[in-house]
């Protein structure tokens, strides 16, 4: 059944809040007290993670109108009996997309369990759960559920449609703040574009100079609110963008490029092949498809000694080319018996 328009007013307000709260944890309260005065949720949890390692980190969780002692009952015991967890459902969905946990163990079998009866029931006060991962432009930001009382009844398909359409809303607030944080701390290197409200940029650092070599901006794809990341190729490479926000109340954005596969997920594949730290570093750039010649320039020092390094890294891999270099890492048949 289609949503009424005073549904529609209401999200409206909810999402307003969402962009008006810079502060992740105080936005996720405000967002959970105006659902309970909305669609009646008693209790709401939300998790953020690492974005490079996709690691929670309970310690700065939410936890709305609950003790926070039961996150840590949940997290010592429980959580291998949630339903949602032994579905599989935060790894085959639940991608900005809540679902019931009653979708995976009927009300009756909850109740008999030692899941709904001990730790839902006796322990929270609650029963029914509306779960999900969050995801912005590619990146895990965190996982959250909503909850309600035995006697409140289960969510219906309204309230799932409700919570859907402010979910990636959620989501890509918070990872705005992260990206926003690790830029101040200078954690998030790479190309940087900031563009006005007109659309004309009047910042773009060397990095993202140097990705463009010249061409438009509008061939840079704006990953907007979808969940998945989002790629383009300048030469042999390729790059990873995000955007966020230029400020509150303004249209301008900024525009962030990665290096595709990202550096920090790829020093890993490395361990093992005994190499030096400046042999890691060229064999990183290979991998992200850079050029000898650029990857002197990056590194500032000649294109013979890029070569000199190259060489070594080939034999202590057992390889004999930039190509087979980046099927071996990342474990891929290069047809070669």
């Amino acid at each position: 059944m289609p949503l009424a328009s005073k549904d529609y007013k209401a999200i409206l307000e909810i999402i307003n809040i969402i962009y008006s709260v810079h502060d992740k944890g105080a936005m996720f309260a405000a967002v959970s007290q105006k659902l309970q005065q909305f669609i009646g949720i008693y209790s709401s949890v939300f998790a953020p993670t690492d974005y490079k390692t996709g690691e929670y980190h309970f310690e700065d969780g939410v936890v709305f109108n609950n003790s926070e002692k039961e996150l840590d009952n949940y997290l010592a015991h429980y959580v291998k009996l949630d339903p949602f967890i032994t579905s599989g459902w935060y790894k085959k969905g639940g991608k900005n997309k809540v679902e019931r946990n009653t979708a995976f163990m009927p009300k009756r079998k909850l109740l008999e369990s030692e899941f709904g009866c001990d730790f839902l029931l006796r322990n929270c006060g609650i029963l029914y759960c509306l779960a999900t991962t969050l995801v912005a432009q590619g990146d895990m930001v965190g996982t959250c559920g909503f909850h309600r009382q035995l006697g409140d009844g289960d969510f219906s398909n309204r309230d799932k449609e409700i919570v859907n359409i402010i979910l990636p809303h959620i989501a890509n607030s918070i990872r705005n703040f992260d990206l926003m944080m690790g830029m101040e701390l200078h954690n998030e290197p790479g190309g940087i574009i900031a563009i006005d409200e007109d659309g004309k940029p009047f910042y773009m650092n060397a990095e993202a100079r140097r990705i463009l070599k010249g061409k438009p901006l509008k061939i840079i794809p704006d990953p907007g609110l979808d969940s998945s990341p989002i790629f383009f190729k300048s030469g042999a490479c390729s790059y990873r963008t995000r955007t966020v926000p230029l400020g509150m109340g303004k249209n301008g954005k900024v525009i962030l490029l990665e290096s595709h596969p990202p550096e920090y997920r790829l020093h890993s594949k490395f361990a093992g092949y005994n190499l030096s730290k400046r042999e890691e570093e060229i064999a990183v750039l290979v991998i992200q498809g850079f050029s000898n010649k650029e990857i002197a320039g990056r590194l500032f020092i000649c294109e013979q000694t890029v070569k000199d390094h190259l060489h070594d890294i080939f034999e202590k891999t057992e390889v004999h080319s930039r190509g087979e270099l980046t099927a071996k890492i990342f474990g891929l048949r290069t047809g070669i018996s």
